[in-house]
């Protein structure tokens, strides 16, 4: 899927107010996107904001195969591992909102050393 592709299905799958269910507990609620950016907002905490580029980009390297979150903190620390000024919870938001778009299945994995979550992206 090519970009532009990408960012219309990601905003008709993921309308400003849609709340997901985090893998590892408590919920992500999409605040807005303006197609570049999209910003959430973590259980009641602080708000979140990724580059939709980033999102894509992890999405495009790890096309057709298992991508775990600790393929993406590798792929680009500064965004996805807050070890590295990103932020973890970017990891499970992408594979969220690749779930809401209909390209991978459940999100496995139990989120801990030894097991990090992860999804199946099919080849495309």
């Amino acid at each position: 899927m090519e970009y532009d592709a990408f960012v219309q299905s990601l905003m008709a799958s993921l309308p400003e107010g849609t709340v997901m269910d985090n893998p590892g507990g408590g919920t992500s609620t999409v605040m807005w996107c303006d197609g570049e950016r999209i910003c959430y907002k973590r259980g009641r905490g602080s708000r979140l904001y990724v580059d939709l580029r980033h999102l894509y980009e992890g999405y495009r390297q790890h096309s057709g195969r298992r991508m775990t979150t600790n393929d993406l903190k590798a792929m680009n620390p500064a965004v996805f591992d807050t070890k590295q000024n990103g932020h973890n919870c970017h990891c499970t938001f992408l594979f969220m909102a690749l779930q809401r778009m209909g390209i991978v299945g459940a999100i496995q994995g139990a989120g801990g050393a030894g097991s990090p979550f992860w999804v199946s992206l099919p080849a495309g």
